[in-house]
This record gives C-alpha cells, structure tokens and sequence, in this order.
C-alpha cells in the first residue's frame, strides 16, 4: 500500500484523494482509527524508532465527542489512538498534518477565538461556553449573536436555539458577511474566488496562521469587510469538509500529491 487515508468513507474528501490517488497509479485504502492504528508496529532498536509499515499518512480525525456514550468503547479507542499517534509522529514518510508531542490535532481549540489567538492573530472578541443558552444584555451595531450546539454543531442566531441540548458556544459575528476561503497545503495557499482582495494578503496571512498552530493543511474562512477594506478570521479548519476545498481542487490535488509521493 502507498498511502494511509484515516478517515471515515462517509467523508468526502477522504473519498476524492483516495480516488485521486488510484487514479494515478498508487494503492490507498481509508481506516477508521482502531483499524489504523493495527496496521502498525513500532519498536526501539539500538536507540532508534522503527514504525512498520513506514508510508505516507494523511489524518482526517476528528475530535472525539465532548459527551462520552461509553466507558469501555473510550477506552479502546483512546488506546487505539494513542497508537496511532505514535505511528504518524515517529513515521518518516510524509503525513498530512503530522501530530506533535501536545496534540493530534495541531493546537487548534473548540473556541475559535482561543484558536486565532495560538495562530498569533489577537482579536478583541467574546465567545462564551455554556451548559444552557445565555440571553444578550447589550447588542452590537452591525452583529448577531450565533449560538452552536457543541454536540451537533448546528448553528442559529439567537434567539433560535440550534437542534441539540447542549452544551452551546456563543459568539459575535457579523449580520451580513462576505467570507473568502483560503485553502493552505504546507507553504501554497489558495483563495476559493476571485474577487479582488490581493491587498489584504490573505494567502501569506493564512499560511502564517496554519503554521502557527502546527498544522501543514487546513482552510482560513476570513470575513471581509463590505468595502473589501479589512479582513478578520471567522474560522480556521484543520480537517476541512470537501465544499471547502472543492473550488480550488484543480490546483490543490497535484499539489496534494507531490507532497504525498515526491
């Protein structure tokens, strides 16, 4: 086999780069985490660390659930990852969003402003995490306030309730914005359109921003400004859906497979 993909097949893009792959010739399969973390073996030899089988690697893991359903199947699959994270430190084969000794999932964070913050962006913003859905005191010219269920990620603006019971996430945002994706593969990055935002420098910015938090792929969703004058971060994504990279997947899978197999 030629490449790892860690992932669940129910997730687009897993699905494209395997195709991607075949495609071009390589083998690749994708595995849940359990059934990738048995495909390896890691020994120490003379003060060396061997992983077996030693390929390229591309992690699409998602954080596990804040609400734990079962004991048993946690533990498992905390060992199973534990694993799997030491394969895909160790490995010497390329891995796509190689994990560090603090995190599998670079240092992004659910809150997204504690997020921009570690990738060295410091914004003025609140975000508030709480069991029930807090009610507003003072509103903001020009913003909404949007609350997430953190279980089912559904997002509303307030004084909807998003489907779910909790916990939620809440946050300032703007009520009518225009948002560009920047879609980031090691040290390339590429805008989702083409709308004329080459003075805000949004693709240097945003391979700053993924590097920071110890990642080597991911997208920034900027929020700009309605006179295209400023740019703030809305979202950085370490495992971003397919929709998001789907505009630039022409430029972006040859670039994915050099970095996989050259």
């Amino acid at each position: 086999m030629d490449l790892i993909i860690v992932g669940d097949r129910s997730d687009r893009f897993c699905t494209e780069v395997l195709d991607l792959v075949q495609q071009t010739g390589y083998t690749a399969d994708i595995f849940n985490v359990c059934d990738a973390a048995r495909l390896f073996s890691i020994v120490t030899e003379d003060g060396q660390v061997i992983v077996t089988p030693d390929i390229p690697i591309l992690l699409r893991i998602q954080p596990p659930s804040t609400i734990r359903t079962s004991f048993d199947d946690s533990f498992i699959y905390g060992e199973c990852l534990s694993t799997l994270w030491a394969a895909a430190t160790l490995n010497k084969s390329p891995v796509i969003n190689r994990p560090t000794p603090h995190s599998i999932w670079g240092k992004t964070s659910y809150s997204s402003v504690l997020t921009a913050m570690r990738a060295g962006c410091v914004e003025n913003d609140i975000e508030i995490f709480s069991s029930q859905i807090l009610p507003l005191h003072t509103p903001k010219l020009n913003q909404q306030w949007y609350v997430q269920d953190l279980v089912t990620y559904n997002t509303t603006a307030y004084p909807n309730t998003p489907q779910g019971e909790g916990p939620y996430r809440g946050r300032w945002a703007d009520i009518d914005p225009g948002y560009e994706i920047v879609v980031v593969l090691e040290d390339k990055a590429w805008r989702s359109t083409t709308v004329s935002l080459e003075h805000l420098e949004l693709e240097q910015q945003s391979i700053s921003l993924i590097r920071n938090l110890d990642l080597t792929f991911g997208t920034v969703t900027w929020s700009i400004s309605e006179n295209l004058e400023t740019a703030t971060i809305a979202r950085i994504d370490s495992f971003p859906l397919m929709e998001q990279i789907q505009f630039v997947w022409s430029v972006f899978a040859p670039a994915l497979l050099e970095v996989l197999f050259s």
